[in-house]
């Protein structure tokens, strides 16, 4: 067994050969590097395997923490395991006609301007709402959580158009399972304490890519008016938003927005960030806006 003491650059070129050997001299492993959320350039290890249209990836980074944590034996036995799950994936197969695939479309968000590269250069279908890019998925699998990312050359393949892929995505999303549960039961679940709090958290069923539940009036409508008050939304991350109900106008907004941006800067890794800004949901006209320092209340 190797000591877990290579550096990052020592480890990719031995993991590589340790994948090479176990997976077979018919698989082609390369590095490359991938645009992810928030324009991050992630570095990857491709599997390229001569007549399968799918080239699975996985994250180097993610592995040598695991090669840090345990050992390389791990490392590479886990990487084998989901690239050879992967590597069975026929993507035309997967890919079904529209009428089979339009029930698995849903909604996400990600932030517009941090994303600009990716947009663009991946040919992403997208809406701008807020300061926010709403883009449409669609998961391969109904059994598994495998996702892509719908863009205007998956559109060309189901022939279909960029306002039908809307209608269809956001209908969907009108009926997927968001909820809004207390930070105190979430606190509970989550790590077996009890702490008192006002706030509420926005999630979806699987508490990943849910941070578009920010855009379920219904859901903020409910609890606004149980709480007889707008909302503050914050931006917690891709996966959730903290709503706060604002009864009154005591809430220093400056100083709420800067714990935003600390948050963010310090708490949450970089391809999670949402937004660094605040956003209100007002109660009377079921709009949603972004907070800006010159408001002085929510009426």
């Amino acid at each position: 067994m190797m000591e877990n003491n290579m550096s990052y650059e020592e480890f990719k070129e031995y993991f590589r050969e340790q994948l090479k050997n176990t997976l077979g001299e018919c698989i082609e492993i390369q590095e490359q590097k991938c645009l992810k959320n928030n324009d991050l350039q992630v570095e990857m290890l491709t599997c390229k395997e001569e007549g399968k249209n799918l080239t699975p990836r996985i994250r180097t980074r993610e592995f040598y923490d695991l090669y840090c944590q345990q050992e390389m034996e791990t490392a590479v036995e886990v990487a084998t395991e989901i690239l050879g799950d992967r590597r069975k994936v026929d993507i035309h197969k997967v890919i079904e006609p529209w009428n089979v695939m339009k029930s698995r479309v849903n909604v996400e968000v990600i932030n517009y301007e941090w994303n600009q590269e990716r947009l663009k250069k991946e040919k992403i279908i997208y809406e701008k709402i807020l300061d926010l890019a709403v883009v449409f998925t669609v998961n391969l699998r109904e059994d598994e959580d495998l996702k892509m990312t719908i863009t205007s050359g998956l559109l060309e393949q189901w022939k279909i158009t960029r306002d039908e892929l809307m209608s269809v995505a956001y209908e969907n999303f009108a009926k997927a399972g968001y909820a809004i549960i207390s930070y105190e039961d979430v606190m509970e679940q989550l790590f077996g304490l009890r702490i008192e709090s006002e706030l509420c958290v926005l999630l979806n069923r699987s508490r990943l890519r849910g941070a578009s539940g920010m855009l379920r009036i219904d859901l903020l409508q409910d609890l606004a008016d149980k709480k007889e008050s707008d909302l503050l939304i914050l931006p917690s991350s891709v996966n959730e938003v903290l709503l706060l109900a604002r009864k009154d106008n005591m809430l220093d907004m400056d100083s709420v927005k800067k714990m935003v941006e600390d948050i963010n800067r310090d708490h949450v890794d970089e391809e999670e960030r949402l937004s660094d800004n605040i956003y209100i949901y007002r109660r009377k006209t079921g709009e949603i806006s972004i907070w800006n320092s010159e408001e002085t209340n929510c009426e």
